[in-house]
């Protein structure tokens, strides 16, 4: 068997197995130098991660890696393990590997497995180094030939960020998720290649000003900030997921900064699961090209439908929408708010997530059914999420489950037109 085969047959094991492949003959011994991506995936371990062994385990583990490892060029390199700021020499001399072998995809994702998240003032900071010419203390990283980059639990600043973006010049996409230390994030300017940007628990974030570059997709998870979204013409993909930490209203400053690239906006994604009862879906700027949207909103929604009209109203051209409602009060204005939206003869899929039989969830799903007249298939999914709801709904649907939704499923087709699939999950 060819070399390149079996090569292409080690990079399908972890790389611990991978590397044990050099003991089974001189055929097999240094292959595994071969790989291309080297994936360090220590999740079925971080359960022991209360023991200091496994953790130097690990870290030898790689530590035996890198050093064995002499291809000149390496296209990925991920480390997914608990390490902290204590490890911070081991991870150093990782990152220093990676300038080395000119790596493309960096991922370091120090988060547990299913720990709480949050930052950590106790994270790996992220190293001021340039270069495999430089020492550790010099200004700032420099991966010519980065193109990806993934930062979890990993601490990074304003000003390491900034210089990431300057001396990285093939950087297409940065995500970083809990750092301690961004406060003001800045990008702009027509010479960066930066197309996707995802920001997500980030609390000591005040603000992020985005311009004048060609980014593609933007996804935000955290507390209310001041967001600037300015000429970004090929902008076309936004989540935005905004934790309101007691604060009862949110800002329509959200749906102002998506209006500044309202043409190209392709798809959009809003996560308001909190009480957003300030939230005015009716400012929604005319979305002119949008094909998906993701709704996700919380509150007592009593006057939805209207919204949902206003919605449906400013994406002529929507495909596919997704609705996540999670309130308890019966809609209102039913009349009105059928009598304010123009029938819409693109959407062909709806989904609506967290359909508890409900009076409101099948207000919902009526309304729907009546004003998309292209609806190929409307998919209800019962127990999608169970946040924002009160115990007692959530326990008596639970308990009559399979009749509720025989109920549901009888009602919705009475109203479904001919054509239209009906899918319970």
């Amino acid at each position: 068997m060819p070399d390149d085969v079996l090569v292409m047959i080690l990079s399908l094991l972890p790389i611990k197995e991978a590397v044990a492949t050099s003991s089974l003959s001189t055929t097999w011994r240094f292959l595994w130098r071969n790989l291309s991506r080297l994936n360090f995936d220590g999740t079925q371990t971080l359960n022991k991660t209360g023991s200091t062994g496994w953790t130097y385990k690990y870290i030898e583990q790689v530590n035996s890696v890198i050093k064995s490892y002499n291809r000149p060029i390496l296209q990925d390199f991920r480390v997914h393990f608990r390490l902290k700021n204590h490890h911070k020499g081991h991870i150093d001399e990782w990152i220093q590997f990676v300038i080395n072998k000119k790596v493309e995809f960096l991922e370091l994702n120090l988060t547990d497995k299913d720990q709480y998240l949050t930052e950590d003032l106790n994270s790996y900071d992220f190293p001021l180094f340039k270069t495999n010419r430089r020492p550790l203390n010099a200004t700032v990283v420099e991966i010519l030939c980065l193109r990806k980059l993934i930062l979890k639990m990993v601490n990074v600043t304003d000003s390491i960020l900034e210089e990431l973006l300057t001396t990285c010049p093939h950087l297409e996409t940065i995500v970083i998720h809990y750092s301690v230390y961004l406060e003001h994030i800045r990008v702009n300017g027509r010479a960066l290649k930066l197309k996707h940007l995802e920001i997500v628990g980030t609390n000591s974030l005040n603000s992020i000003y985005l311009s004048d570059f060609d980014l593609v997709s933007f996804t935000y998870k955290g507390c209310i900030i001041d967001l600037r979204l300015t000429n970004l013409p090929t902008l076309k993909e936004v989540y935005l997921y905004p934790i309101s930490n007691g604060t009862p209203s949110i800002d329509d400053n959200v749906f102002d900064q998506i209006s500044s690239c309202a043409l190209s906006r392709q798809a959009l994604s809003f996560d308001f699961c909190y009480h957003m009862e300030g939230l005015k879906l009716d400012s929604l700027p005319e979305l002119p090209n949008l094909k998906k949207f993701r709704l996700v909103i919380g509150g007592s929604k009593c006057n939805f439908l209207l919204d949902l009209a206003s919605i449906l109203n400013a994406c002529p051209k929507l495909e596919t929408f997704t609705l996540e409602p999670f309130w308890s009060s019966s809609v209102t204005n039913k009349r009105k708010a059928r009598g304010s939206v123009i029938p819409h003869d693109h959407l062909k899929l709806v989904k609506i997530k967290g359909f508890y039989c409900r009076t409101s969830d099948f207000e919902l799903a009526a309304f729907t059914i009546r004003i998309c007249v292209a609806l190929k298939k409307i998919v209800i999914d019962p127990c999608h999420n169970q946040r924002q709801l009160p115990i007692k709904t959530v326990r008596k649907f639970l308990m009559n489950k399979e009749a509720a939704l025989s109920s549901a499923k009888h009602q919705l087709e009475t109203i479904l037109p001919s054509g239209v699939e009906l899918c319970i999950l």
